[in-house]
């Protein structure tokens, strides 16, 4: 029989939010006795860090505050977007202390149309020198940032957009299929961001994962649904037990 399983979980918010965006979900959770905790990431709610960062260091920095909220207690790992993102490549290595992770809305799965990512590349590399003059360049790449679906890259400081480039040009594909832990795979059918398709990759790739699809919701689901994410969070953990 399996041992029961721990209620502590790490809730890792996506690319262009903040750790008070899953406060509701946060909420929801320890009403049901979880001992919840949302780290403030680097260049987020925390300052930036000193150097470019890729989803390594931010494992590294999820792992020691993990380690100072519950010691050596196990835990859960819930990302969304970016969040998931930082889960895969975490659970990928094997932590003996990670129980399960919670996979909501994960990107760096699905590549998407290589016109519109090329268009964000071509514009990262070149900036307003391709464009010519800087008011007609600040038109176009504002365009073309939205054609792409790179809003967060047209926000983000000089530091952070480099670190958005390092951390978006990994494929997070064969991580996936180095995770043996528990997954718990949560989407909207909806979401225009990270398509569904790539929820079935996961399922398809780790037979063993639950998939909860829901279907009139898009990528803002934790913070659109909190109450229904922990609910199949509170359910899924128990029925690894």
């Amino acid at each position: 029989m399996r041992k029961k399983s721990s209620k502590n979980i790490v809730l890792l918010h996506g690319w262009g939010a903040n750790a008070k965006k899953l406060e509701p979900l946060a909420v929801e959770l320890t009403k049901k006795k979880w001992k919840v905790l949302v780290p403030q990431l680097p260049g987020f709610d925390a300052e930036e860090p000193g150097e470019d960062w890729g989803l390594k260091e931010y494992d590294q920095f999820v792992q020691i505050a993990a380690r100072k909220a519950f010691g050596k207690g196990n835990y859960f790992l819930f990302g969304h977007s970016f969040g998931g993102r930082i889960a895969i490549k975490l659970a990928g290595l094997g932590p003996k202390n990670i129980e399960g992770i919670v996979l909501c809305a994960t990107g760096g799965l699905s590549r998407g149309n290589p016109v519109k990512r090329g268009a964000f590349f071509i514009l990262a590399k070149t900036g307003k020198t391709l464009l010519g003059l800087p008011g007609v360049a600040h038109f176009w790449q504002t365009a073309l940032y939205k054609l792409a679906r790179e809003h967060d890259y047209e926000k983000a400081t000089p530091r952070m957009k480099n670190i958005f480039k390092k951390v978006v040009a990994e494929n997070l594909r064969p991580k996936v299929k180095k995770i043996r832990l528990p997954v718990l795979i949560l989407w909207g059918r909806k979401d225009r961001m990270t398509p569904i398709s790539d929820a079935y990759y996961i399922k398809n790739t780790l037979p063993k994962a639950k998939l909860s699809v829901f279907e009139n919701d898009g990528h803002k689901l934790p913070y659109d649904k909190p109450k229904e994410v922990a609910e199949n969070i509170e359910t899924w953990a128990k029925n690894l037990q």
